[in-house]
């Protein structure tokens, strides 16, 4: 008889068990479907990348980001008095030189030994730069790479950087709610960048955008 009743009670032990599992299961199911997804960050994408000798079929066109314009800003002048409004710099000869734009492929000659900083002016769409239809400049960014005379290691800038210690910044010119217009200088922060007597320059640039 004793024999008996612990094998009963062995046996009216596992339904106990099995609902305990079962219990077990559905709570995590539940907690795993009603627990905060992570945020997935947007990822940054290349625009365009090029050169001098390509920039001149790097034409965005009416409809897409891209690069505009590529100069040397006299040293002596502000990047934030101008940059913030002024479009093509193709005509400002007293202050700019070496410009190169889609619509002015030949690049003015640069003055030996006169100080200057390296401007990217570029476009961004609202489908590369907005978030929840509001345009975002921290996420538009280019990277400048600068060989010759002088030299820029792939350093980076965002279109949110205003002035910034370690030399350069960024200037929306122009917010119009479907267009961010940026324009980003590189600064030596000490005095200017230069070309020598019959010297060279070769510059790479590569525009990104967060989406």
């Amino acid at each position: 008889m004793k024999e008996r009743k612990q094998k009963k009670n062995k046996k009216a032990g596992v339904p106990m068990k099995t609902g305990l599992i079962s219990a077990i299961i559905i709570v995590s199911l539940l907690i795993a479907f009603t627990a905060p997804r992570p945020t997935v960050d947007p990822e940054w994408h290349v625009i365009w990348k090029g050169n001098a000798a390509t920039a001149a079929e790097a034409d965005p066109g009416v409809d897409e980001s891209g690069w505009l314009a590529t100069w040397c800003y006299d040293y002596a002048e502000t990047p934030s008095d101008d940059n913030a409004t002024a479009g093509n710099y193709d005509t400002w000869t007293t202050n700019v030189s070496g410009y190169q734009s889609t619509d002015d492929a030949e690049a003015m000659d640069i003055a030996s030994e006169d100080p200057f900083y390296f401007v990217v002016r570029c476009r961004f769409s609202e489908v590369h730069c907005s978030d929840a239809g509001t345009l975002m400049s921290n996420r538009c960014r280019v990277a400048l790479t600068v060989s010759g005379d002088e030299t820029i290691s792939d350093v980076v800038l965002y279109g949110h950087d205003t002035n910034l210690a370690g030399g350069g910044g960024a200037f929306v010119c122009s917010n119009d709610t479907a267009w961010l217009y940026i324009n980003f200088y590189w600064d030596d922060n000490s005095d200017g960048y230069r070309i020598t007597d019959d010297g060279s320059l070769a510059w790479n640039i590569t525009i990104s955008a967060q989406y």
